[in-house]
């Protein structure tokens, strides 16, 4: 039970180093700001160290302060994550129902191609075709290129932040793991990426719905993507409460403490030249 100033400092100062190095925006826009107040905890202790005073009230005081920048950066971080969490999820689901209701018999007439050549100045040759599509079948392929989207979006929100928790990078490993059907998705025109994203190729994908409808649907819909979003959806919401790490998980118990030690009862006692000497009476 030995805390010691030393050890908090190091150790907020270690979790700024870690969010930078991951990623991690604790700070927002301030960032630069509450940096610097991190690392003049640090160097309040450090210089501490080598005065003749030792450590004073006004050294806890600085303590005690950036400690109190650092819980309410990390509350913030968690409510800017639960909330980008709570719109990814809840667009996902919408996507998910939309081509689960999609019908995509849209009938062999539903697409039509047309192709133009043009000639620049230097004699080069460009042929492009044009997607002619009906309304239904416009409505299936824009309901495929939504899922993937937001789909999508649910992996680059685990992988972003699965350095927090065990927990998140198991959610960015579930939503990952595309690959294993990926030959399925490329006969319909989706191609799976290495880190498990997915892109539409729309012509592909609109020959495939016109001429393999029900093929397209057992990819896409309830047996396929949508079906493997929703089942990853209902796990990751079992466990929405415990994906973002818990405050002493992240800081290490000793910022907490650092609060309980330098509260107004310590700096009141004014008679006590060297707070350090009152740490070590009691440790």
């Amino acid at each position: 039970m030995a805390y010691t100033i030393s050890s908090i400092a190091n150790n907020t100062y270690s979790m700024l180093n870690f969010a930078a190095n991951n990623g991690t925006s604790l700070f927002g826009s301030q960032s630069s700001q509450k940096s610097d107040s991190i690392s003049t905890m640090w160097n309040n202790y450090a210089n501490s160290q080598n005065s003749s005073s030792g450590l004073t009230a006004l050294n806890v005081y600085n303590v005690k302060s950036s400690a109190a920048e650092v819980l309410n950066s990390y509350d913030s971080a968690k409510k800017e994550f639960n909330t980008e969490y709570k719109s990814t999820m809840d667009d996902l689901s919408k996507a998910v129902k939309s081509v689960n209701s999609t019908n995509f018999e849209v009938g062999e007439d539903a697409l039509t191609k047309t192709t133009s050549t043009t000639t620049d100045k230097d004699g080069k040759t460009t042929t492009t075709t044009k997607l002619n599509m009906s309304d239904d079948l416009k409505t299936a392929v824009k309901n495929v290129q939504n899922l993937v989207d937001k789909y999508n979006d649910a992996i680059d929100l685990f992988k972003g932040s699965e350095s927090l928790s065990n927990r998140m990078k198991n959610m960015s490993t579930m939503f990952s793991d595309t690959k294993y059907r990926s030959e399925n998705y490329a006969s319909i025109g989706i191609t799976v990426g290495k880190d498990g994203a997915l892109s539409v190729d729309e012509e592909k994908l609109a020959d495939a719905i016109v001429s393999s409808p029900d093929k397209v649907s057992r990819i896409i819909g309830k047996e396929g993507l949508a079906g493997k979003a929703e089942s990853h959806m209902q796990i990751a919401n079992s466990q929405q409460d415990k994906l973002f790490p818990s405050v002493s998980s992240m800081f290490g118990s000793q910022l907490k403490t650092a609060q309980a030690y330098t509260g107004t009862g310590l700096l009141s006692m004014s008679h006590y030249a060297n707070v350090g000497n009152l740490f070590s009476m009691y440790f």
